[in-house]
């Protein structure tokens, strides 16, 4: 075996090395930090009476008046316990608001409002994403509730026009706004076999 042969295999194995021990941590990671995200977020859920034009427009107004409705102590909230304690109180008036909608549209639907726990799939929302699993949510079922859904965040308050809240920890932010970058942690380790002195090459400073 030549002198290259065997530095090729020797970078080969140290990048497999590297991609497992990086998507191991990455997974680790993830895990950990999308739990803190769901321990944190108090969420929106509006369920359309169907999929009709009418019921879906009508979802939006109903939409439009309880986030009209939200108390500032839902709004600003320092904690998903304070959120979670302040629609508890704001209950009767954002079911009050929910019925004027529909009474403004002349539906005989009924709203049901319940601040509960319930089971999410992964969503991405555009400029965010949250990952799945179990969420405090104020849910309101409209009539049968069998149309499309509506799906926002109330704590933080990233339903709010205008909002610039944010979680409480980096990597929360991270998870929910961003990319973890498992591509440069791979290229500093691969840099670090490439190097004589056993410095990262790829940009990235060494430990």
């Amino acid at each position: 075996m030549t002198k290259h042969t065997r530095r090729v295999l020797e970078l080969g194995a140290g990048l497999a090395l590297a991609l497992t021990v990086v998507l191991t941590a990455y997974a680790d990671w993830h895990q950990r930090t999308a739990a803190r995200v769901r321990a944190d977020t108090v969420r929106l859920h509006i369920l359309a009476n169907s999929d009709t034009w009418d019921d879906q427009l009508l979802k939006l107004q109903v939409r439009d008046a309880v986030l009209a409705a939200l108390p500032p102590a839902v709004t600003q909230a320092q904690s998903p316990q304070q959120a979670v304690r302040a629609l508890q109180t704001a209950l009767p008036a954002l079911q009050a608001a929910a019925d004027s909608a529909l009474h403004r549209a002349h539906s005989p639907q009924t709203a049901a409002l319940r601040l509960e726990s319930h089971n999410f799939s992964a969503r991405d929302y555009g400029s965010f994403s949250l990952p799945g699993g179990e969420y405090t949510a104020l849910r309101i079922e409209l009539g049968t509730a069998q149309g499309r859904n509506w799906f926002c965040v109330l704590y933080p308050s990233l339903c709010i026009s205008g909002s610039t809240a944010a979680y409480p920890g980096a990597d929360e932010n991270a998870l929910v706004f961003g990319r973890f970058e498992v591509r440069l942690a791979v290229a500093d380790f691969i840099g670090r076999l490439a190097s004589p002195a056993g410095e990262a090459v790829s940009g990235l400073p060494a430990d």
